[in-house]
């Protein structure tokens, strides 16, 4: 599938599609070596990078002094028209490298290649354009690299962690509202904290039960009803009547082990052709078939275009946590899943 990036910085915007900087409606012309440095430093913002690292990472290890870094970097600066003793975007950590300050966004477009009525879970952005917060740069720049994986047909999970209003919703809302095209699926769930033992697979069953009910609802009906018949039994407030009974003629017993088998398949169908989404809010108050599943998800072989993000509180102490600590020991090894950790801003 295509893909295209466009990192907009200030009044500039530089589009991976044609490699192309821009200044407004102008274009700007830059050398491949300056469109390398600046499209590192556009995916790496607001951290320090070292000399050592621009070798290894824009040069590719090619025997290279620290001139030619100096060079590169002035090529950009004149491009950006950045004062370095009053620099706007880069900023020179003495001795130690440099670090990319500019306030960023950042929009991904997919080619598409089916309708939106294709689609059950056709994402409708509703944040209109949210800013990222410059202290978020670098987690937004990592969410959109899992999903340009994800679209090439690499599972990811991504371990989104932090205190309470550390900025994870913002940070969420932020990545949705940089993606822009019409095959994107998205499954946002939230789980909620419940005394005793919470319902299996209650966050999904009751986001998908919602998404019934949207435009693309029937399609989504229709093939729950193909794959996974067990959930859609507990959907009774999108079936009639007669439609609930011929489905619990079908398969009165309902079992987790097979609601799971067919919770896979059915994210699977959906991840296969159309690059899918799935979050899991508050996941630390998730049950554990929940997160089984997710689990079982990232272990399957079948080809899909399916990211995950797991979004939870690190410190609490319930039993979900201590599940997604396994999950990620192991999936991160793996090379699977990715962690990301959300720190409060300092004041």
């Amino acid at each position: 599938m295509e893909q295209s990036i466009s990192y907009v910085f200030g009044g500039f915007s530089l589009d991976t599609a044609t490699e192309l900087l821009w200044n407004k409606d102008v274009t700007i012309t830059i050398a491949p070596k300056t469109y390398r440095l600046l499209l590192y430093f556009l995916q790496n913002p607001e951290r320090l990078i070292s000399h050592e690292e621009l070798f290894s990472s824009v040069w590719e290890g090619r025997c290279v002094d620290d001139s030619a870094i100096r060079l590169a970097v002035n090529a950009l600066r004149k491009a950006l028209q950045d004062n370095p003793k009053l620099p706007e975007y880069i900023l020179t950590v003495h001795k130690k490298g440099y670090r990319f300050t500019a306030k960023l966004s950042i929009h991904v477009a997919l080619a598409t290649i089916k309708a939106e009525l294709s689609n059950p879970l056709h994402y409708r952005d509703q944040t209109q354009g949210l800013p990222v917060h410059p202290e978020h740069g670098q987690h937004l720049a990592e969410l959109v690299q899992a999903l340009l994986q994800s679209s090439n047909g690499e599972r990811r999970l991504i371990f989104l962690q932090g205190e309470q209003q550390v900025g994870k919703t913002s940070l969420l809302n932020s990545f949705l509202a940089s993606v822009h095209h019409s095959e994107l699926s998205v499954l946002r769930a939230r789980c909620v904290q419940m005394h005793g033992n919470p319902e299996p697979f209650m966050p999904l069953l009751e986001a998908l039960e919602r998404q019934c009910r949207e435009v693309h609802g029937k399609l989504l009906i229709e093939q729950l009803g193909e794959l996974a018949p067990s959930w859609l039994t507990q959907m009774s407030n999108v079936l009639s009547a007669d439609e609930l009974a011929m489905l619990q003629l079908k398969g009165s017993q309902i079992a987790t082990l097979r609601m799971l088998r067919e919770g896979a398949e059915l994210i699977e169908r959906l991840s296969k052709d159309m690059t899918f989404i799935l979050i899991l809010d508050n996941a630390h108050w998730s049950d554990s078939d929940t997160l089984d599943l997710l689990n079982f998800l990232m272990f399957r072989c079948s080809a899909t275009k399916l990211l995950i993000i797991v979004s939870y509180r690190s410190c609490d102490k319930g039993a979900g946590v201590q599940r997604i600590a396994k999950m990620q020991a192991e999936l991160v090894v793996r090379g699977f899943g990715k962690e990301i950790v959300m720190q409060r801003a300092l004041s």
